[in-house]
């Protein structure tokens, strides 16, 4: 399911839609080749390119370089760079560039508010710099500045995680998925259930991550501010169902619209049956009854979703951006 739910950009979807890649991301092989298309997903180790002929999933190894279409791409990948070159200034200012640029660019919005609230906090560095400038003053004073630290065990991964979030996580299919939320915990005041998928952390994928790297992406985050986007099931059922208007998704309590970010709900009704269920204005569906949107006209989203209604029920499987407040341990 979630392999054909990703980043929705409606605008590259107006490009591809042209089926012309005059405007198109390039792709540099290290064998010397150049793939051209879109580039939908980008995870860690892979990508996949949208091109004339279908998708196409590509390795890391084999990429030298990419060159995208759009500025604010380019000025991110250089944020990338620098940060993990250790230049945290750098990219704070090429991730700053790139939102500005374009604000409704979820990634590097993430990208930028992330690395804003390390460079606001740095707590490692001011404790450093703290006991370096106590050091020095002892050193004067002709004593040794030797702070006496509480000793503990380290709980494991998950018993961390657990302790800091209320999240206790498990893999299905290459993707980090919730399998409990602990009550009052700081996952279900964020408004994450039992059965999400984490579908990024500060716009960085998390499919084929390992679990330890997910919990320790969330855990050594230096700002206990975790912007992490979910992927879940609405599953709606009318009570119109069998009734000529169940095809009206307004009557069923929502409304739907194309933007930058893909299939976005625009509105649902307070006590409908959308709401009640669960569904959010915000939320982007990715896909309907199983059929992914990613290169589906507005005008048949809606069809299907009426459709659907009224044989019964309705099968939106939406991702919605949260932000989880890290307890500190």
């Amino acid at each position: 399911m979630h392999r054909d739910i990703k980043v929705y950009i409606s605008v590259l979807v107006c490009v591809l839609a042209i089926t012309s890649f005059s405007y198109a991301d390039t792709v540099f092989m290290k064998d010397g080749n150049e793939e051209k298309g879109i580039v939908v997903e980008n995870y860690f180790d892979r990508i996949t390119l949208s091109t004339v002929d279908g998708e196409k999933e590509i390795r890391r190894e084999k990429i030298k370089d990419i060159l995208y279409d759009r500025r604010e791409q380019n000025l991110l990948k250089l944020g990338d760079y620098h940060q993990q070159k250790g230049n945290i200034m750098k990219a704070y200012s090429y991730y700053k560039k790139a939102y500005q640029l374009n604000p409704d660019y979820k990634e590097a919005q993430d990208k930028f508010i992330n690395l804003r609230a390390v460079l606001l906090r740095r707590p490692d560095k001011q404790l450093r710099d703290d006991i370096a400038r106590k050091q020095a003053l002892f050193k004067e004073s002709g004593k040794v500045y030797a702070p006496q630290l509480a000793e503990e065990i380290s709980p494991k991964a998950e018993e961390k995680l657990s302790a800091a979030t209320g999240l206790l996580l498990v893999s299905e299919n290459e993707m980090p998925k919730v399998r409990q939320v602990l009550p009052h915990s700081a996952a279900e005041r964020a408004g994450i259930e039992k059965g999400d998928l984490i579908y990024s952390l500060w716009g960085k994928l998390t499919g084929y991550m390992e679990l330890d790297a997910v919990c320790r992406t969330i855990l050594d985050n230096p700002s206990p501010e975790i912007v992490l986007v979910v992927e879940r099931d609405v599953i709606i059922k009318p009570e119109l169902s069998g009734k000529a208007d169940a095809g009206n998704i307004a009557d069923i309590g929502f409304s739907l619209v194309m933007r930058e970010g893909g299939l976005t709900i625009a509105d649902v009704k307070a006590s409908s049956q959308a709401a009640h269920q669960g569904l959010v204005k915000g939320d982007l569906v990715t896909a309907i009854d199983g059929k992914p949107t990613r290169y589906m006209p507005l005008k048949e989203a809606i069809m299907l979703i009426g459709q659907g209604c009224s044989k019964g029920s309705v099968d939106l499987e939406v991702i919605r951006s949260l932000t989880l407040w890290r307890k500190e341990l």
